[in-house]
């Protein structure tokens, strides 16, 4: 008990008087090298009104939809085949996909968008141009999560690991112990 009001006191009167203990660090002077540092090269470009989207083969909101966020839709999370697993979104036109794991993301899962020009291809699991992917076969491929050989949140085995080992193989081993 002694200690702790003590311990107590001297806190106290180092807080209030603001004592430091000099370690004899005051003449040192750490070597330092001056550098020239050129400015940037990069000029900032002004914010454009409108995306070009010319590099993008075929009419944007035509050809391909142009969602810049994910939009409200009516999927669900509790309607996939499988979980974890990656579903395409096709009230988005296959532009947006959720990841569906164990419901910490809400209903909807985690929500992601494609670039402008991709859609979310549900059979390579993977956004891709626009004009590779048939958003209509998407829900018919969902599926597909249920391979692990396809989804891509199965663990998949190391190469080069046993799995499982032959009766000689154990012998062998146990041999090896002994």
């Amino acid at each position: 008990m002694h200690f702790i009001v003590s311990l107590v006191g001297f806190s106290l009167v180092v807080a209030i008087t603001g004592i430091t203990i000099n370690a004899g660090y005051d003449n040192y002077n750490a070597p330092y090298n001056t550098y020239l540092v050129a400015e940037p090269a990069h000029k900032r470009e002004d914010k454009k009104d409108k995306q070009d989207f010319s590099k993008i083969p075929g009419i944007p909101g035509h050809d391909y939809p142009i969602y810049h966020t994910v939009p409200e839709t009516s999927f669900s999370c509790k309607h996939v085949p499988a979980l974890p697993g990656m579903y395409a979104n096709v009230e988005t036109g296959c532009q947006a996909y959720h990841v569906c794991y164990d419901g910490r993301e809400g209903e909807q899962g985690s929500k992601f968008l494609c670039t402008n020009g991709t859609l979310f291809s549900q059979k390579e699991f993977t956004c891709d141009w626009w004009y590779n992917v048939d958003c209509k076969e998407a829900l018919g491929l969902y599926s597909l999560n249920l391979d692990p050989k396809k989804n891509p949140y199965f663990q998949k085995p190391k190469d080069g690991v046993k799995h499982e080992l032959a009766d000689a193989d154990v012998e062998q081993y146990i041999k090896i112990l002994i």
